[in-house]
């Protein structure tokens, strides 16, 4: 018998003759590859960009002029001393007076103070700031002299900054008391604060009060 030939089997034959090795790629294939092309045309473009975009940002660059016994004069202590007379109890002739702010007033004091001691907490960090002019002397008789202290800052770096990170974390809960306009809270801050400002104390300003003098 004679097997048929026609379209039908025509037709079956070319829909599972296998591609050679030279056939032509897909559309999806030339696609693909296409894309990967873009793609990686883009990254390498992109990153002359980037390179000239990092150069032209400038760093950061502090001008230290004030001393950390500026800091301390100017913005520290005033801003504590609001925090810690803000909340009081004062026992007097006619009996125990509380002391809080009520007005808006009072509590956006308060919250100017926290703020500016959490910041001074910043300022305190910056590289190449002296303890004191030139000159300045420290005539108590229990602390070390500024040279001493700006030694004992630059032998650990890292131990001054958390003592700096101390006292922001403090200043900061001063700042939630006074959104919070909570006094107890105020009061709590304040102890914070004060801790932190001891603990640097006697790390720095009288670690060895018997050994410290004025000379």
């Amino acid at each position: 018998m004679t097997a048929r030939t026609g379209s039908a089997g025509r037709s079956r034959t070319w829909l599972h003759r296998p591609q050679s090795s030279g056939a032509r790629s897909s559309p999806v294939r030339r696609l693909t590859e296409l894309t990967r092309r873009v793609l990686l045309f883009s990254a390498l473009i992109s990153i002359p960009f980037c390179v000239t975009c990092a150069k032209q940002r400038p760093e950061a660059e502090y001008r230290p002029t004030t001393t950390i016994k500026d800091l301390m004069d100017g913005i520290v202590d005033p801003a504590a001393d609001q925090i810690w007379d803000s909340v009081a109890t004062k026992i007097t002739t006619k009996g125990k007076q509380e002391k809080a702010p009520h007005t808006a007033e009072e509590w956006t004091a308060v919250r100017r103070s926290a703020l500016q001691l959490l910041e001074a907490s910043n300022l305190l960090q910056i590289p190449g700031r002296h303890v004191a002019k030139p000159g300045e002397r420290n005539n108590q008789g229990i602390e070390l002299q500024p040279e001493q202290i700006e030694t004992l800052i630059n032998q650990d770096r890292q131990a001054w900054i958390a003592f700096a990170h101390g006292l922001h974390d403090a200043a900061t809960q001063a700042v939630s008391a006074a959104d919070a306009k909570d006094p107890a809270k105020v009061l709590e801050s304040g102890e914070q604060i004060d801790n932190a400002c001891e603990h640097c104390h006697q790390q720095y300003w009288y670690p060895h009060p018997a050994q410290s003098s004025g000379k």
